[in-house]
C-alpha cells in the first residue's frame, strides 16, 4: 500500500499538465535570460544614447534623476539574476529557504505590473508600458503618428496581451510557491524517514544470541 503522505506530495507537484519543479527551472531561465538581455540594451542606451526596446526616461527628469533611474534599474536587473541563480542552486541542493528571494520578486513584479497601467514608471526594467509600445511600433512602421482607427486596435491589442502577461506572471507566481512547498514538505519527509531509522534497534539474529554470555547467572541449587 502506497504512503498517503507521498501520494499527496506527488499530486501537489503538480500544477495543470506541468511538474512544479520542471516549471520553476523554465521560468527562472526565463527571468535569467530577459533580465540579462534588459540589462545589455539598457549598457547600449548608455553608451549610444538610442534606446532600443523601449526604455526611456521621462522628459521632465533632470540629468541626475535619470542617472538615478538609470543606477536603480541596474541594480533591480543585477538582483533578479542573483535570485535566479538562488532558486537554480536551491533546486539542485533541494534547500526550499532559496527560492524565497524569488517568490518575493514574483509578488512584487505582479503588483508593480498592475500599477505600470497608470503610471508607466512604476514597472520593473522590461516590464512592457503603452507609451512605449506606441513608440516601437511608430519605430518599425516608420509612421509619425497613428490613427484613430488604428489607435483603437493597438490598444485593444495591446490590452489583451498585456493582460495574459499578468496571468503568466501570476502563474509563474503561483507554480514557484508551490514548488517552495514540495521541496520543503520533500524535506521534512525524508528527515522524519531518517529520525525513524535512527531510532530502529537491530537485533541479532539466532546463532549471535547463542553465542552471546548470559547477563545473569541463576541461583545455586542449595539441598534442604
Amino acid at each position: 500500500m502506497s504512503d498517503p503522505s507521498a501520494v499527496h506530495l506527488a499530486l501537489f507537484s503538480r500544477s495543470l499538465c506541468c511538474n512544479v519543479r520542471t516549471a520553476t527551472v523554465a521560468f527562472t531561465v526565463y527571468y535569467l535570460v530577459s533580465s540579462l538581455l534588459v540589462c545589455v540594451d539598457m549598457t547600449v542606451w548608455v553608451f549610444n544614447g538610442n534606446d532600443m526596446c523601449g526604455f526611456i526616461h521621462s522628459e521632465h527628469l533632470t540629468h541626475g534623476q535619470q542617472m538615478f533611474d538609470t543606477t536603480s534599474n541596474f541594480l533591480l536587473l543585477v538582483v533578479m539574476m542573483i535570485s535566479c541563480i538562488f532558486v537554480l542552486v536551491g533546486l539542485h541542493k533541494g534547500c526550499s529557504h532559496q527560492l524565497v528571494p524569488f517568490i518575493v520578486q514574483l509578488y512584487l513584479d505582479v503588483a508593480l505590473s498592475v500599477m505600470s497601467l497608470f503610471s508607466s514608471p512604476w514597472g520593473l526594467p522590461g516590464t512592457p508600458t503603452y507609451e512605449e509600445s506606441v513608440k516601437l511600433v511608430l519605430y518599425f512602421t516608420g509612421e509619425k503618428e497613428l490613427g484613430r482607427e488604428e489607435m483603437a486596435r493597438f490598444t485593444l491589442i495591446f490590452g489583451v496581451l498585456f493582460v495574459l502577461y499578468l496571468l503568466m506572471k501570476v502563474y509563474m507566481a503561483h507554480v514557484v510557491t508551490r514548488c517552495y512547498y514540495v521541496l520543503r514538505m520533500a524535506a521534512e519527509a525524508s528527515k522524519s524517514q531518517g529520525v525513524e531509522k535512527g531510532v530502529s534497534v537491530e537485533l541479532p539474529s539466532y546463532d549471535e544470541a547463542l553465542k552471546l554470555p548470559p547477563k545473569d547467572e541463576p541461583p545455586a541449587y542449595q539441598l534442604p
